[in-house]
């Protein structure tokens, strides 16, 4: 098979995944441009339109659904097996590309990238920030970063740290003001900041331990956000109280600019998983950040 054919292939099945000339080619590494003219003759040399095209949306052919079928297995066995020769031989190489939420990346893999680099100088790390739910499968993803509790089915799932917990927070202005409640079912009285997960649109509920129980509290209040910087930002300005992990309120809590509620009621969770697809042998790449990760976030996660 010639090169340009396979590269061709290659990127006929990023535009199939990621059903945008613009995500495939972020994915590739090309510009759209170039992805576009790849796309064009391949649909040339094999006499058939693969896509239909729109100004909003590049969705598969009847021809292109039946083409993708037949040539995603060959690209995967072909990966496969470039995979594990470098694996066998222990060549270290690539970009490995994760997705992972804010608080993970900001928190506990951030602040290891130099120490990373400096050990693995021929590994390249492409960081895809979300907090919701991603399909690394789909989007052609090595490896996938959540709370325990929220990782994908059918996936190999690696802990790197201890649990966390949930912490209910507020400015002391806040507390002067409005007063401390001594229970959860006192938030009902107070100004709460919720937060609205990108994954599902709904409105986070806060969850306490009560009575050895886990309860869920839909609070109210006047500022709904998506992203935890915002919540805190606006708690340690005195608009209301928040509720973050405690990996997020370390600093915070230190100096004093916000002061924990409810401590006695504070739910535990399953702490950072890593997660991969089913695989005989891990790319050498990852196999390389993960065996880095399980040594290094023990040192750093409180």
């Amino acid at each position: 098979m010639q090169s340009d054919v396979l590269a061709a292939l290659a990127a006929f099945e990023q535009v199939a995944a990621h059903r945008s000339l613009t995500q495939a080619a972020h994915a590739l590494g090309v510009t759209p441009a170039a992805l576009s003219q790849t796309i064009k003759k391949l649909e040339t040399r094999l006499g058939v339109r693969l896509f239909e095209r729109t100004t909003r949306s590049v969705n598969l052919s009847e021809a292109g659904h039946a083409y993708l079928a037949r040539v995603a297995p060959a690209l995967a066995s072909l990966k496969a097996a470039t995979e594990d020769l470098q694996s066998s031989a222990g060549v270290e190489g690539g970009t490995l590309r994760l997705t992972l939420s804010y608080m993970a990346g900001q928190f506990l893999i951030e602040p290891l990238l130099p120490e990373f680099f400096a050990r693995h100088p021929h590994i390249g790390l492409e960081l895809m920030y979300d907090d919701g739910f991603v399909d690394i499968v789909r989007d052609g993803l090595d490896l996938g970063m959540r709370i325990g509790e929220s990782l994908e089915r059918d996936m190999v799932a690696v802990p790197l740290t201890r649990e966390f917990r949930m912490r209910c927070v507020a400015s002391p202005a806040y507390l002067r003001e409005f007063g401390t409640p001594r229970h959860p079912d006192e938030l009902a009285a107070h100004r709460c900041i919720n937060y609205r997960m990108r994954s599902s649109g709904a409105i986070y509920k806060w969850e306490f331990l009560v009575d050895g129980v886990i309860v869920e509290y839909a609070v109210r209040g006047p500022l709904v956000i998506t992203h935890w910087q915002t919540s805190l930002n606006a708690a340690v300005a005195g608009l209301g109280i928040a509720m973050g992990w405690d990996l997020t309120l370390a600093e915070p809590l230190r100096t004093g600019a916000l002061v924990e509620v409810l401590p006695e009621y504070s739910a535990g969770f399953p702490g950072l998983y890593a997660y991969h697809p089913q695989q005989a042998h891990l790319p050498v790449k990852t196999r390389v950040f993960l065996d880095f990760l399980r040594e290094r976030l023990p040192t750093i996660a409180p």
